[in-house]
């Protein structure tokens, strides 16, 4: 039975490896780079490569333990608000970005540039601290054996 309960706990360490590995690590190696675009593009690819294996799994576990398929769902449902996240995200600075144009000042419109970029990090931080919560609780349930509609945060 715990072999079941390690199963169902794979979904959540896969999705809380993404939180850790391309969210705060890549990121924390790359800063020194200066090269805004590899921290932003390496941490996407790498984010988005494993929530794809997230999606695959859950769509591909219907000759799993019905603990192990629900798990599956649950992490990609909750990937679904990383999804959401980066797109708002992108859409706040795609916005953002196209009303900078009107900004004659060069020097004005990095700084603005800078701000709209900390005000689009700043949903994708509170999603990734929701994550962080309900990931590691979802873990501890998992391991236990609760199946996503009888668990509680």
């Amino acid at each position: 039975m715990s072999e079941i309960y390690h199963e169902a706990s794979k979904p959540h360490e896969r999705l809380m490896f993404n939180v850790a590995i391309f969210h705060f690590f890549v990121p924390a190696i790359l800063f020194g780079t200066r090269n805004l675009w590899l921290i932003v593009s390496l941490s996407l690819l790498g984010s988005l490569v494993m929530i794809g294996s997230i999606a695959y799994k859950a769509r591909h576990s219907q000759n799993q333990n019905a603990l192990v398929q629900a798990h599956w769902k649950l992490a990609w449902r909750r990937s679904l608000y990383l999804l959401g996240a980066y797109l708002v995200a992108a859409a706040i600075f795609g916005i953002g970005w196209f009303l900078l144009m009107a900004q004659a000042d060069q020097s004005m419109r990095f700084i603005q540039r800078s701000v709209l970029g900390w005000f689009a990090l700043v949903l994708i931080s509170l999603t990734l601290i929701v994550l962080i919560v309900l990931e590691g609780s979802a873990l501890v349930q998992s391991r236990k054996g609760i199946m996503p509609a009888d668990m509680k945060l």
